[in-house]
């Protein structure tokens, strides 16, 4: 990686010092008529405003340097040229592929028909669900219910695709099942006829232990009411082991491979997205991956002060790094968008969640926020409370649908005038002085004022982005979700982290392994490696039915 480090240095110093020279948000805003011109970026359908940040032009320089100095440039080129960015597990990182398919010359011959037959073969088994067909079954609708299987990112994209653009009438209604909590399983059960359910299990490796709790009662259940091969008919797979898929009982031509470089929290584009083709239509689908497509090109294409993933990393950086804010967080004001806080948790966190650096070493700068949102309005009644007078200061980013998909009008403008008051009041916040002469307009005594003021003041100099989708389309949202993943990668590179490994998962899984013998009293001692748990473990065991 090219870093120049004592340039790198000498950058954070200058930010660190603007910083503490920086005047309030309400100064700047009041004062900077042409903020939001300098301090906004859009590209078609897609605008987003960080004119409610503490930067200025200076900063901004510095914060575009800064990713210059830490090689951005050249570890952009890196991941679209294939190279083994996830060096931890000895892979490049080609999710880019499924979106921008014209690099598929970086694959293998055989990782390039795998690519090509798996496209194809999403578009097939999308478009006869999308109508409640078996593939091989057109005209004879028998499917009225899709089951998706799945958990973290083999779970979170796909449902978030379906929440944004949910089935219509003439499609299958469509569930998922994460966890391994066995309650929402048979709930979902009792509710739907085996011989109309499609059940789709996503598990790159096919070994995932929450998918095949939930894949061997889900076939137990279809069993019960059909023969093997009819019940193994509803059965598909999303995985890299397809051989693992097919022994389970999986039909080889209803198993969508993803490929070994196909990482779980980037792999809504992939063949793991097919619950969302089978809700919104291939058609919609394409038009997704195409949206992420753009954002590619303009991610590799556009300079730095103007390239939407980079001023978004650079400012969270800011934001991390220089102003030392510890969470993050996602605020759709779109129920649609109900599922994005979540998909982004899990984009960052998973990612970039990291104390070791590429050499092995302790980071030197603190790494990623915890990421955490809700839908705005409900958030407004829940976070924001915090948000505006607790003792943390949270950057936010504020997203919004200006053309609704419906005739509300009224209704949309006050969904709007929300989010943007909501905006405002953050970074203006309200003295004591107009606080005071806001109680006394409202005919509160004097007295009274004096006692309840400290109470009313909002300190405001919080900031937030915007974020404003022209509408919620297939397209736009692939440029959203593209743009957050590639914002995760810039900040990865300035912290010099790989962000692509996530190991810190797999310990939980393997002692769960161990754990779980103990519970079922195939086992009374624990490992050496797992202390501390012998009173749970006697504890369950003794409340636990037999």
């Amino acid at each position: 990686m090219d870093m120049d480090h004592g340039r790198i240095a000498e950058l954070f110093r200058m930010l660190q010092k603007n910083n503490k020279n920086a005047p309030p948000l309400a100064t700047r805003l009041r004062s900077e008529a042409e903020r939001f011109n300098r301090f906004s970026r859009a590209m078609d359908g897609l605008l987003v405003d960080f004119s409610r940040t503490g930067i200025d032009e200076e900063t901004l320089g510095l914060l575009l340097e800064l990713a210059a100095c830490s090689g951005i440039e050249t570890e952009r080129e890196r991941l679209y040229q294939g190279s083994e960015i996830n060096f931890t597990e000895h892979r490049p990182v080609l999710h880019p592929l499924w979106r921008e398919r014209n690099f598929a010359e970086l694959l293998s011959p055989e990782e390039s028909s795998l690519l090509g037959d798996a496209t194809r073969q999403l578009r097939e088994i999308a478009a006869s669900l999308h109508t409640g067909c078996l593939p091989g079954d057109a005209g004879s609708p028998v499917i009225r219910h899709v089951v998706h299987v799945g958990i973290g990112g083999s779970l979170l994209g796909p449902r978030l695709l379906c929440e944004a653009f949910p089935p219509t009438d003439t499609c299958p209604a469509i569930h998922f099942l994460s966890s391994v909590d066995a309650l929402a399983r048979e709930q979902l059960l009792a509710r739907i006829d085996p011989r109309e359910t499609a059940v789709i299990l996503v598990s790159k490796s096919f070994t995932t232990s929450e998918v095949l709790l939930h894949a061997n009662r889900i076939r137990r259940w279809q069993r019960s009411v059909l023969d093997a091969q009819e019940a193994d008919r509803r059965l598909f797979a999303v995985t890299a082991a397809a051989p693992k898929a097919e022994a389970f009982g999986v039909p080889a031509a209803h198993v969508l491979q993803m490929g070994e470089w196909t990482g779980g929290r980037f792999s809504v584009w992939s063949p793991v997205g097919v619950t969302g083709a089978i809700a919104m239509g291939p058609d919609g689908f394409e038009a997704f991956v195409q949206g992420g497509a753009e954002m590619d090109r303009h991610f590799r294409e556009t300079p730095l002060a103007d390239n939407l993933p980079v001023i978004l990393a650079m400012l969270s950086v800011w934001h991390r790094n220089i102003c030392g804010f510890g969470v993050h967080g996602v605020l759709p004001f779109d129920g649609r968008l109900a599922s994005l806080p979540a998909w982004q948790q899990q984009v960052e966190m998973e990612s970039n969640g990291k104390s070791v650096d590429i050499d092995g070493a302790p980071v030197s700068l603190e790494t990623s926020p915890v990421v955490m949102g809700d839908t705005g309005t409900d958030a407004q009644h829940a976070l924001f409370q915090a948000f505006h007078q607790g003792t943390s200061t949270v950057p936010l980013d504020f997203i919004g649908v200006i053309q609704p998909d419906h005739a509300d009008l009224e209704a949309q403008q006050q969904l709007l005038s929300h989010m943007l008051a909501q905006a405002t009041a953050l970074a203006v916040g309200r003295d004591g002085k107009q606080t005071r002469e806001s109680m006394l307009r409202q005919g509160v005594a004097e007295s009274e004022v004096a006692e309840l003021l400290p109470h009313r003041v909002m300190p405001g100099n919080r900031p937030s982005i915007v974020m404003l989708l022209d509408r919620l389309d297939p397209r736009t949202l692939g440029k959203l979700l593209a743009m957050y993943e590639l914002m995760v990668f810039v900040e990865s590179v300035v912290w010099r982290i790989n962000a692509f490994d996530q190991w810190g998962v797999e310990l939980g899984k393997v002692l769960a392994d161990a754990i779980q013998p103990a519970l079922s009293g195939e086992s009374v001692d624990l490992p050496e490696e797992i202390p501390g748990l012998d009173g749970l473990v006697s504890h369950i065991r003794k409340t636990l039915p037999t």
